[in-house]
């Protein structure tokens, strides 16, 4: 009877060692085809990203564990965040909020005083700890705060030694795989931004592509802003793929001294 328990607890932990590193594999691929490498910009897919693959290695391994559930949960959730974050770059705040939620969760089903009034408070939490999460995703999504990078390769190649014309240059990633895109603001005084236009090969256009006021970032403007003027590429496509090569729209506001550059990189 001794040795037809301990053989079952043995199974019943293997079984439960092996979801893990399925789940670990499942998350891998969701967020690598999913998220990583598709059309997700690469703001909003690094949280959510780390929460799925927090979430899931914390549930895998403690909801199938034979006993000491909440102990098990809190060494998956220690351990797979330390190793996502750590050597697979996982967004650390995306991945602490889901491994946490997974706790709370596992902690509440597997305790002995589940009351109502527990569970409202665990109910609580996890809607607490989720809105968090989805205000994060928000404010990634929109680049808030937006912080100052440095200047893209091309434009340093454009500008050469004019580079201190550039007070300021944002770039947001909108993600992709084999095509890429990228949303650049620039502030500069006009003579950079002449540089930048007759550097990238840009001609005039009346015609703005109606998603381009549609992108994400909170500072990206919505109309055509007074005294703004539109460039683009020979071959730039606003509702479509485009050729091969790398296409450039931007819109110039002269008021504020503000450059909107949306860039396709087309394998």
């Amino acid at each position: 009877m001794t040795n037809t328990f301990y053989t079952r607890d043995l199974f019943r932990w293997l079984i439960a060692a092996g979801a893990v590193i399925v789940a670990f594999f499942i998350g891998l691929y969701f967020n690598l085809f999913v998220l990583m490498f598709s059309s997700f910009p690469k703001d909003l897919a690094e949280p959510t990203a780390g929460f799925t693959m927090g979430l899931l290695l914390v549930l895998a391994g403690s909801l199938l564990a034979p006993r000491l559930h909440l102990a098990v949960a809190l060494a998956l959730f220690v351990a797979g965040t330390a190793f996502v974050t750590t050597l697979l770059s996982y967004h650390l705040l995306g991945t602490l909020t889901g491994g946490t939620s997974a706790v709370i969760f596992v902690a509440w089903r597997h305790s002995s005083w589940r009351t109502k009034r527990v569970a409202m408070w665990v109910g609580i939490s996890v809607c607490v700890l989720f809105f968090a999460f989805i205000g994060l995703v928000i404010a990634r999504f929109t680049d808030q705060p937006a912080k100052p990078e440095p200047l893209a390769p091309d434009l340093v190649r454009i500008l050469g030694k004019n580079t201190s014309l550039v007070n300021a240059f944002y770039c947001y990633d909108r993600g992709g795989f084999i095509d890429n895109e990228w949303l650049w603001r620039i502030d500069a005084t006009p003579e950079a931004i002449a540089l930048v236009v007759r550097g990238l090969g840009l001609h005039n256009t009346n015609a703005v592509p109606p998603d381009f006021w549609r992108m994400p970032p909170h500072y990206w403007p919505r109309f055509m802003p007074s005294y703004g003027e539109a460039f683009q590429s020979p071959m730039f496509s606003g509702d479509s793929r485009g050729s091969d090569g790398i296409h450039y729209f931007m819109v110039h506001d002269k008021t504020q001294n503000r450059a909107f550059i949306w860039v396709k990189d087309n394998f």
